[in-house]
Protein backbone atom coordinates (compact mmCIF):
# COMPACT_ATOMS: atom_id res chain seq x y z
CA UNK A 1 0.00 0.00 0.00
CA UNK A 2 2.90 2.39 0.52
CA UNK A 3 3.83 2.32 -3.15
CA UNK A 4 0.59 3.89 -4.44
CA UNK A 5 0.73 6.55 -1.70
CA UNK A 6 4.34 7.27 -2.53
CA UNK A 7 3.53 7.51 -6.25
CA UNK A 8 0.55 9.77 -5.58
CA UNK A 9 2.62 12.09 -3.35
CA UNK A 10 5.39 12.35 -5.96
CA UNK A 11 2.85 13.01 -8.71
CA UNK A 12 1.24 15.84 -6.73
CA UNK A 13 4.65 17.32 -5.90
CA UNK A 14 5.74 17.13 -9.55
CA UNK A 15 2.49 18.72 -10.74
CA UNK A 16 2.94 21.56 -8.22
CA UNK A 17 6.47 22.24 -9.48
CA UNK A 18 5.28 22.28 -13.10
CA UNK A 19 2.41 24.66 -12.37
CA UNK A 20 4.56 27.05 -10.35
CA UNK A 21 7.16 27.17 -13.14
CA UNK A 22 4.56 28.35 -15.66
CA UNK A 23 4.04 32.03 -16.27
CA UNK A 24 0.87 33.73 -17.47
CA UNK A 25 0.60 34.34 -21.21
CA UNK A 26 2.10 37.61 -22.50
CA UNK A 27 4.02 38.20 -19.27
CA UNK A 28 7.13 40.28 -19.80
CA UNK A 29 10.25 40.33 -17.66
CA UNK A 30 10.48 43.42 -15.45
CA UNK A 31 13.33 44.94 -17.45
CA UNK A 32 11.24 44.79 -20.65
CA UNK A 33 8.07 46.51 -19.39
CA UNK A 34 6.78 49.43 -21.41
CA UNK A 35 4.97 52.55 -20.27
CA UNK A 36 1.29 52.58 -21.16
CA UNK A 37 -1.32 55.29 -20.82
CA UNK A 38 1.32 57.99 -20.46
CA UNK A 39 -0.96 60.74 -21.72
CA UNK A 40 -4.67 61.51 -22.04
CA UNK A 41 -6.33 64.13 -24.17
CA UNK A 42 -9.78 64.98 -22.86
CA UNK A 43 -12.44 66.57 -24.99
CA UNK A 44 -13.07 70.19 -24.00
CA UNK A 45 -16.10 70.76 -21.83
CA UNK A 46 -18.13 73.80 -21.01
CA UNK A 47 -17.52 75.37 -17.60
CA UNK A 48 -20.02 74.76 -14.81
CA UNK A 49 -22.62 77.45 -14.25
CA UNK A 50 -22.01 79.47 -11.10
CA UNK A 51 -25.08 80.88 -9.36
CA UNK A 52 -23.31 83.01 -6.76
CA UNK A 53 -20.33 85.28 -6.43
CA UNK A 54 -16.87 83.65 -6.17
CA UNK A 55 -15.25 83.99 -2.75
CA UNK A 56 -12.00 85.75 -1.99
CA UNK A 57 -10.37 83.32 0.52
CA UNK A 58 -9.13 86.22 2.66
CA UNK A 59 -12.58 87.77 3.11
CA UNK A 60 -15.99 86.52 4.25
CA UNK A 61 -16.81 82.82 4.55
CA UNK A 62 -18.23 81.11 1.50
CA UNK A 63 -20.38 78.03 1.23
CA UNK A 64 -19.61 74.79 -0.61
CA UNK A 65 -22.85 73.28 -1.93
CA UNK A 66 -22.09 69.53 -1.91
CA UNK A 67 -18.99 69.88 -4.13
CA UNK A 68 -17.15 72.64 -5.89
CA UNK A 69 -15.65 75.92 -4.82
CA UNK A 70 -16.94 78.17 -2.04
CA UNK A 71 -19.42 80.82 -3.12
CA UNK A 72 -20.79 83.97 -1.51
CA UNK A 73 -24.57 84.34 -1.58
CA UNK A 74 -25.40 81.33 -3.78
CA UNK A 75 -28.80 81.44 -5.48
CA UNK A 76 -29.45 77.71 -4.91
CA UNK A 77 -28.55 75.13 -2.26
CA UNK A 78 -28.97 71.36 -2.46
CA UNK A 79 -30.47 69.73 0.62
CA UNK A 80 -29.97 66.21 -0.78
CA UNK A 81 -26.65 65.97 -2.61
CA UNK A 82 -27.15 62.41 -3.87
CA UNK A 83 -30.27 63.01 -5.94
CA UNK A 84 -31.17 66.73 -5.63
CA UNK A 85 -34.79 65.86 -4.74
CA UNK A 86 -34.78 68.51 -2.01
CA UNK A 87 -33.33 71.95 -2.69
CA UNK A 88 -33.59 75.66 -2.05
CA UNK A 89 -33.95 78.03 -5.00
CA UNK A 90 -34.37 81.78 -5.47
CA UNK A 91 -32.50 82.54 -2.24
CA UNK A 92 -32.55 86.15 -1.08
CA UNK A 93 -29.75 86.75 1.43
CA UNK A 94 -30.62 89.38 4.06
CA UNK A 95 -27.27 89.13 5.84
CA UNK A 96 -23.82 87.65 5.13
CA UNK A 97 -21.25 88.22 7.87
CA UNK A 98 -18.07 86.58 9.15
CA UNK A 99 -20.08 84.37 11.56
CA UNK A 100 -23.37 83.61 9.76
CA UNK A 101 -25.59 84.21 6.77
CA UNK A 102 -29.39 84.31 6.71
CA UNK A 103 -32.10 84.72 4.14
CA UNK A 104 -35.31 83.33 2.65
CA UNK A 105 -35.85 80.93 -0.23
CA UNK A 106 -38.28 78.68 -2.03
CA UNK A 107 -37.94 75.01 -1.11
CA UNK A 108 -38.55 72.45 -3.85
CA UNK A 109 -39.18 68.92 -2.59
CA UNK A 110 -39.90 65.92 -4.84
CA UNK A 111 -42.90 63.91 -3.58
CA UNK A 112 -41.39 60.80 -5.28
CA UNK A 113 -44.87 59.54 -6.18
CA UNK A 114 -45.03 56.99 -7.81
CA UNK A 115 -41.21 57.18 -7.94
CA UNK A 116 -38.62 59.92 -7.58
CA UNK A 117 -37.99 59.84 -11.33
CA UNK A 118 -41.70 60.48 -12.03
CA UNK A 119 -42.53 62.56 -8.96
CA UNK A 120 -43.49 66.21 -8.94
CA UNK A 121 -41.76 68.99 -7.06
CA UNK A 122 -43.78 70.76 -4.41
CA UNK A 123 -42.80 74.39 -3.71
CA UNK A 124 -42.83 76.09 -0.33
CA UNK A 125 -42.11 79.82 -0.43
CA UNK A 126 -40.68 81.95 2.38
CA UNK A 127 -38.46 79.24 3.87
CA UNK A 128 -35.82 80.59 6.28
CA UNK A 129 -32.23 79.51 5.66
CA UNK A 130 -29.21 80.10 7.88
CA UNK A 131 -25.56 79.23 7.35
CA UNK A 132 -23.12 79.29 10.27
CA UNK A 133 -20.11 77.71 12.01
CA UNK A 134 -17.36 78.87 9.64
CA UNK A 135 -14.13 76.87 9.54
CA UNK A 136 -10.86 77.24 7.66
CA UNK A 137 -10.61 74.75 4.80
CA UNK A 138 -8.04 74.26 2.03
CA UNK A 139 -10.34 76.45 -0.10
CA UNK A 140 -10.58 79.23 2.47
CA UNK A 141 -13.12 80.09 5.16
CA UNK A 142 -16.44 78.24 4.65
CA UNK A 143 -19.72 77.83 6.54
CA UNK A 144 -20.29 74.23 7.66
CA UNK A 145 -23.78 74.29 9.16
CA UNK A 146 -27.06 74.84 7.33
CA UNK A 147 -30.41 75.28 9.05
CA UNK A 148 -33.70 75.41 7.14
CA UNK A 149 -36.82 76.56 9.01
CA UNK A 150 -35.11 75.73 12.31
CA UNK A 151 -34.06 72.20 11.28
CA UNK A 152 -30.40 71.21 10.86
CA UNK A 153 -29.77 69.80 7.40
CA UNK A 154 -27.02 67.20 7.64
CA UNK A 155 -25.61 65.84 4.42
Amino acid sequence: MTFPRHTRALSILGLGVLISACSPPNEQPSDLKVDTATEFVAAPTSPARVTGTPVDPASLPGFIDCVGSPELRPGRLALACADNNDRLIDITWDEWTASSASGTATRETNDCDPSCARGTFERTRGVEVELSEPVHSPQGLVFTRRVVDGDDIIL
